[in-house]
């Protein structure tokens, strides 16, 4: 794998924090939970290698939901959620037919890795067990887009609902605890994780989340939706501000910068023109990176903070 030099040193300034007498509000006694990655659940599997070279495909099987340690552990961290998503949740392809333990057939062209039915309904059964609600990232990648014509502002074609309506579907047949609905991973990042680059601009994001919604209203309608999920660090912004050696030296993919703030006028405006399904998510996520493993290129990359 590519070595791209010593990490340099970042220096921030101390920070404190001053607690106030009295609580400023309340927050959901679920606030506080944890996520299993698709990467790890859906087959092949793929997932880090633990010496920093890049990723492990199919050297691990499938995560086990059925330990009874494990669901007596997370059992005791109940009520939360269990997030399912991850950077494979936009390669994953739903084979909702197959309950068996024997390895599923290749994933369709245009999806890279295959999750069962039989995998959900494990997962349904240990989020129940447990005392868990589950937040699955839908898959918005190359795949749920197969067909769709490419837009006008260069964003790939419109996200197809298809796979999402048998899913939320099987989850209500299967009482599988679903409760939040995220549409994608990191759709800052996709241009740099997805081959060919993914480009979606947030303004097109819009309208996708639109046609998620329309379908929750009449699939899952108890359902929240989450979204857009992208990708933040403290010191260093969103993914098209990061300036990586290893990236300079080839072609940039486009990205889209701004990403939230761009996000937010895009539903404000389709929303005030009278759009027919909600335009934004009911629950706003992005993932917040405050540090960084170092077997990520982009530990070993980036700028160092000036005194």
């Amino acid at each position: 794998s590519e070595r791209l030099g010593p990490r340099p040193t970042m220096r921030l300034p101390p920070t404190s924090v001053t607690a106030a007498k009295s609580p400023a509000g309340t927050i959901d006694e679920r606030y506080l939970s944890f996520c299993v990655d698709l990467g790890m659940i859906a087959q092949p599997t793929r997932f880090w290698n633990p010496d920093g070279s890049g990723e492990t495909v199919g050297e691990r099987p499938p995560f086990d939901f059925s330990r009874p340690r494990l669901r007596r552990l997370c059992g005791a961290l109940s009520p939360a959620y269990l997030r399912v998503g991850g950077t494979e949740a936009d390669r994953v392809y739903y084979a909702l037919e197959q309950r068996g333990s024997q390895p599923p057939p290749p994933a369709p062209a245009g999806y890279g890795t295959v999750v069962t039915g039989g995998q959900l309904i494990a997962m349904g059964e240990f989020a129940r067990e447990a005392g868990l609600e589950i937040s699955l990232t839908l898959n918005a990648g190359w795949g749920s887009r197969a067909g769709s014509a490419p837009r006008p502002d260069g964003s790939a074609g419109a996200w197809r609902p298809d796979q999402a309506v048998e899913l939320m579907r099987f989850a209500e047949e299967h009482s599988i605890p679903i409760s939040v609905y995220e549409l994608g991973n990191e759709p800052n990042a996709w241009p740099l994780f997805h081959s060919p680059p993914l480009f979606v601009t947030p303004e097109s994001y819009v309208a996708d989340l639109a046609a998620l919604a329309a379908v929750r209203d009449v699939e899952a309608p108890a359902a929240r939706l989450s979204g857009p999920g992208t990708a933040f660090w403290p010191a260093i912004g969103e993914v098209p501000t990061l300036l990586l050696p290893s990236l300079l030296r080839r072609r940039l993919p486009r990205l889209a910068s701004s990403f939230l703030p761009r996000l937010a006028a895009a539903s404000a405006a389709a929303e005030a023109g009278g759009a027919p399904s909600p335009c934004r998510a009911d629950i706003l996520s992005w993932h917040y990176y405050p540090a960084l493993s170092d077997r990520s290129p982009l530990a070993r990359a980036h700028p160092a903070t000036p005194p």
